[in-house]
């Protein structure tokens, strides 16, 4: 598997995780998950943040995508942005 596309998939894992804590935490659910699921959330991006940029550094993303994925969006933002990138590459 390419650092790529273990970026992409480990991107798409977190997304998942985000948006099951904005599901618990807005449907008012159980406060256990909620507190798993942050936890989780919060160290899974931070090892994202740590997974793009030094993608960014080998030269595999462009820096765009580092300030994608440290913006509020977070994961949402990277994931939109690894996207874009795969498909510019399938065009080229």
């Amino acid at each position: 598997m390419s650092y790529f596309a273990f970026v992409r998939l480990y991107s798409a894992i977190e997304v998942t995780i985000f948006a099951a804590l904005l599901v618990v935490w807005l449907g008012g659910l159980d406060p256990a998950a909620k507190s798993v699921l942050g936890w989780t959330h919060g160290f899974g991006w931070i090892g994202l943040c740590l997974l793009v940029a030094n993608g960014c550094v080998r030269g595999v993303f462009p820096w765009t995508l580092f300030a994608a994925t440290v913006s509020p969006l977070g994961p949402v933002g990277s994931t939109v942005g690894i996207e874009v990138l795969r498909r510019r590459r399938q065009v080229a």
